[in-house]
């Protein structure tokens, strides 16, 4: 039977150990930031409707896939992870008024894998004034990374690359003289534009036409026409979704079977799914390891993301998503038993040669190491459609050397 005497010297045991600060790690919170007890809360504004709603759905899902994965096995450091997300429409308005919502009543540590430039950017405006980060932005223009802002973290590679990629493929290995170009009006298309014209001139040439659209377009027949009556043997096509449909369907009825160059994102069963069968030769640039492959890890995955969401294919979408997640659990981790925004942010500037296994190793570094320190990664692999499914042509691109 434990006596009195017992009894205070174990009170004052436990009384020592409160003041040294020696609680259990999950008794740690910080409800302001996100961090309660048993739980880490998270969000996400995506485009869950409108025309990009099959890329929202998808990266939303995997990202869920990935942190189930995680909880499954307790989480992180003891606590699980909560996912919030809401529907932006890929509108930068509504996604500021996400970013409000998620920060000021949901009381987010973090935003994670929100998608678009003008969406990521918009809401950065305002996320940043709270000092929250932004964890895998799903944008590829350059100009979401370029200038680096200080908590905007983006994934995948950049236009920079990947153009690059397109033109000097386009020219060195299927020989084209003539290169037009397609692409949306916004801080999205223009740069893989200029980037286009630039990567031309090492090559002594330049674009034979250009037109543009604008977001939303529900008609391109004019520019389709322009573009054909150039003759080119290469047409580079900035647009996704709808619009990118719209750029077949255009060239079809002109009886036009465009070599086409398409934006990263369009080699999705999704879009697949929506182009329907096509006589034009479509290539496409991946930030990842082929869905069909036999990379282990990419079979894991989808294999729990189909049994959880039976209606919806494996996509490089998901991937995104997954990769958003993996940065994300990984910078929490090295954040440790008592996480905070600012611990994040100092685990993402330490972060080098991140292993996500899906694809290339992801590398940010402090705001003031360059051009692409808030650039994860700038690798891009090509594949071509072949029927209802995209075949990889070679390994990673990747010029820029960190």
């Amino acid at each position: 039977m434990m006596t009195l005497h017992s009894r205070r010297t174990l009170i004052a045991a436990a009384a020592c150990a409160l003041a040294a600060g020696a609680l259990p790690a999950a008794a740690f919170e910080n409800k302001d930031e996100g961090v309660l007890e048993k739980e880490i809360v998270l969000g996400s504004s995506q485009p869950l409707s409108g025309t990009l709603a099959y890329m929202g759905k998808a990266v939303d899902e995997g990202m869920r896939t990935y942190f189930d994965m995680v909880n499954e096995k307790g989480g992180v450091n003891g606590r699980k992870i909560k996912l919030i997300t809401y529907d932006d429409e890929l509108k930068p308005a509504k996604s500021v008024a996400n970013a409000k919502l998620l920060i000021e009543r949901d009381n987010v540590l973090a935003m994670v894998g929100n998608i678009g430039h003008a969406t990521n950017v918009s809401a950065y405006e305002y996320s940043s004034t709270k000092k929250v980060p932004t964890i895998g932005a799903l944008s590829i223009s350059d100009l979401t990374s370029t200038p680096p802002r200080e908590l905007l973290y983006v994934l995948p590679s950049p236009q920079s690359t990947e153009t690059a990629a397109y033109i000097d493929y386009a020219v060195g290995t299927l020989k084209a003289k003539k290169v037009a170009m397609l692409y949306q009006n916004d801080g999205w298309g223009k740069p893989a534009y200029d980037i286009a014209v630039k990567q031309l001139e090492k090559h002594g040439m330049k674009l034979v036409e250009a037109q543009s659209f604008e977001r939303f377009a529900t008609d391109l027949t004019s520019q389709v026409f322009k573009l054909k009556q150039a003759e080119p043997d290469v047409v580079v096509v900035y647009a996704l979704g709808q619009e990118a449909v719209q750029f077949f369907r255009s060239a079809e009825k002109l009886g036009w079977k465009p070599t086409v160059f398409g934006a990263g994102g369009l080699n999705d069963p999704k879009f697949v799914e929506l182009l329907g069968k096509t006589q034009s030769k479509l290539y496409v640039a991946s930030y990842y390891d082929a869905i069909e492959g036999d990379n282990p890890a990419i079979q894991s995955f989808f294999a729990r993301y189909t049994k959880t969401y039976p209606k919806s294919a494996p996509s490089s979408n998901a991937l995104m998503g997954y990769s958003a997640a993996a940065v994300a659990v990984e910078a929490l981790q090295r954040a440790g038993n008592e996480p905070s925004r600012a611990k994040v942010v100092a685990a993402l500037d330490g972060l080098k040669d991140f292993d996500q296994k899906i694809g290339p190793k992801i590398t940010f570094q402090p705001l003031n190491a360059g051009p692409y320190s808030r650039r994860g990664q700038t690798g891009v692999a090509l594949m071509e459609l072949k029927g209802d499914k995209f075949a990889p042509l070679g390994g990673y691109i990747d010029p820029v050397k960190r």
